[in-house]
Order: structure tokens, then C-alpha cells, then sequence
């Protein structure tokens, strides 16, 4: 695997010994992805959604909003650590980087093959036009004039993530006829119609559990945690990234923000708080983000101590 910073550094730097001295500076950061520690993040997320429905199940109104809260968290979590498996971070095999990441992403109907695909554009593209991201919220980056009714259904859009789910079943639709998708190869396409069948065959046997019980164990351990927890949680991590960044300049210090939070938060984000330094280099294993940041701090733009102290400020404006 090539854990090389210099295709994420060099269209960001305009100066080429910049450029090399950067890479130079950062060589000993590098390292092989270690299994071990990603089935060490994976294993607790499995275990802290399976407390989450063995709490909702309970016949208590407190329970059941606990339940619901913790699984919609881990819910969020998962997709976060999806993401490592988008770039093949997780394990030195190619085969379980894809297992996995399905299995994360499919609780929020997420199909790995369009995530991963849009999000290696969004790496090669972000800083111009041509940049787009899978998860699409209307006004990406805050970038727009709008009214106040404009502003709240941008932001309502936004924190229901509802073109998410409009999208999946569009793409689902699409599925189900045997359609490619536009923009994608053969073999992208292919490999997105078999996510989205994975996720109706999740559903469809979640909803036949349901109806064998008489009951709503559907709707308790996945549909209600995710609208109302896990996809707002989800757009709170995101929105940080680049909003209100400069996205169409080239340099990632100038068109990425970085959080610098606390060790949960750090580990719910899965490291993903250094979002500045994912860009620069892509290709690290992601709990070595907090290092590269130590050596790259005094150059990021768009920085904040907290995301207490990113949503105060962007809330004051």
C-alpha cells in the first residue's frame, strides 16, 4: 500500500520544494493499517449497539429513549468508522476493508461501493468546481445568500438528512430494475445494486421479525434510532469539515477545518475531528491523525478548540 502524503500534498502546495519538504518532514508518520486496532473499534461498537437493544426492548418509557439514544450514537459511529474502511485503512486486505465497511453502512442505508466512490472524487476534487460529496444537504458549505425560511430549510434538509433517504430509495428503484448508475462503471454500478439489496433484505427480514412477534422491534432498534438520532448526529459531525471553509482553493490548510476535542469525541469521530489532516494525507491510518497534527497545527486556518466552541460561534452568526 502506498502511504505516500505526495498525491493528497502536491496540487494543495504551489511551491514544489514546499511540497517536498512537507513530505520529507512527514515520512516518519507512516505506517501499514493494523487490523487488530480496527476490530478493536468495531468490536466495541457492536457491543455498545447490542446493550442499546437489549435497553430499548425493556417495557419503560426511560429505557426505551436511552435505547434509542445510545443505539442511534453507535449508529453514527459506524458510519464514522466506515469511512476508514472507504480508503482501506482498517485491515491490509482489500476483501475485509469492503466486508466491513458494508456492514457499517448498512445500518444508515448507506451503499459502501457510491460512498466510497463519490468520496475518493471528493479527495481528488475538493477545492473546485468540480467537487461534490456523497452526502448531499443542499447549501454543502454555507456559501449561499438565503432568506431565513431559505436558511431553516436548508438546515431542516440538513439535520433530517432526508435527501439521504430520498436518495436510497431512488437508487434503490434503480436497483430493483437493473439499472447502472450514472457516472459509475459497470463494476461500481453493479457492486451498488448489491448494497442496496443487502439493506432490503435487512429491512425486509427486521420487519418480518417485527410481524412474527407482534411487535415493533423494526422500528425500536433501527428505523426510529436512525431519523431521529443517527442521522442528525451524523450531519453534526460532517457539517465542521468545510463549511463556511474556502473549498475552492486547492491547499486542504485552507478549505478544511480541524477540531481539536477530547479523547471520546475523538474516538466517537474516529479521529475524524482531524479533518485537515485526513485531506493532507489520506492515506494514514486514522488513529495517527492526532500525531500528524502536532506537526502540522500552526499551519491549519480553520481551527477550533471544541465542538462546543465551533457551534457557539457559528450559532452567534
Amino acid at each position: 500500500m502506498d502511504l505516500t502524503a505526495g498525491d493528497a500534498v502536491d496540487p494543495a502546495m504551489r511551491n514544489p520544494q514546499e511540497a517536498t519538504e512537507l513530505r520529507a518532514s512527514l515520512k516518519h508518520l507512516r505506517t501499514e493499517p493494523r487490523g487488530w486496532v480496527f476490530s478493536l473499534k468495531f468490536a466495541l461498537c457492536v457491543a455498545l449497539t447490542a446493550l442499546g437493544v437489549v435497553i430499548v426492548l425493556q417495557p419503560v418509557l426511560w429505557c426505551r429513549v436511552v435505547g434509542v439514544v445510545l443505539i442511534g450514537c453507535m449508529l453514527a459511529h459506524a458510519a464514522e468508522l466506515q469511512h476508514e474502511t472507504l480508503h482501506n485503512l482498517a485491515y491490509r486486505s482489500r476483501k475485509a476493508n469492503t466486508v466491513t465497511g458494508i456492514i457499517l453502512g448498512l445500518p444508515m442505508l448507506i451503499s459502501f461501493a457510491a460512498y466510497k466512490a463519490a468520496h475518493m472524487r471528493h479527495h481528488r476534487d475538493l477545492g473546485t468546481p468540480e467537487n461534490r460529496e456523497f452526502f448531499d444537504y443542499g447549501d454543502q458549505y454555507g456559501s449561499k445568500e438565503r432568506s431565513r425560511f431559505g436558511t431553516f430549510v436548508d438546515w431542516t434538509v440538513r439535520f433530517t438528512m432526508v435527501h439521504h433517504y430520498a436518495l436510497f430509495v431512488v437508487n434503490l428503484g434503480r436497483s430493483l430494475l437493473g439499472r447502472e448508475f450514472e457516472g459509475e462503471s459497470v463494476r461500481v454500478s453493479r457492486r451498488i445494486r448489491r448494497d442496496h439489496f443487502l439493506a432490503l433484505g435487512a429491512l425486509l427480514a427486521f420487519t418480518g421479525l417485527s410481524l412474527a412477534l407482534g411487535s415493533a422491534v423494526v422500528l425500536w432498534v433501527w428505523l426510529i434510532p436512525l431519523v431521529l438520532v443517527a442521522g442528525p448526529v451524523h450531519a453534526f459531525i460532517e457539517l465542521p469539515e468545510h463549511f463556511g471553509c474556502e473549498v475552492l482553493n486547492r491547499d486542504p490548510f485552507a478549505n478544511t477545518r480541524t477540531i481539536r476535542s477530547n479523547r471520546i469525541l475523538t474516538w466517537f469521530t474516529n479521529s475524524n475531528n482531524y479533518h485537515v489532516e485526513h485531506h493532507l494525507m489520506p492515506n494514514l491510518p486514522l488513529e495517527r491523525l492526532p500525531d500528524l497534527h502536532g506537526e502540522v497545527k500552526d499551519r491549519i486556518r480553520y481551527f477550533n478548540r471544541g465542538y462546543i466552541e465551533y457551534f457557539g460561534k457559528l450559532l452567534r452568526k
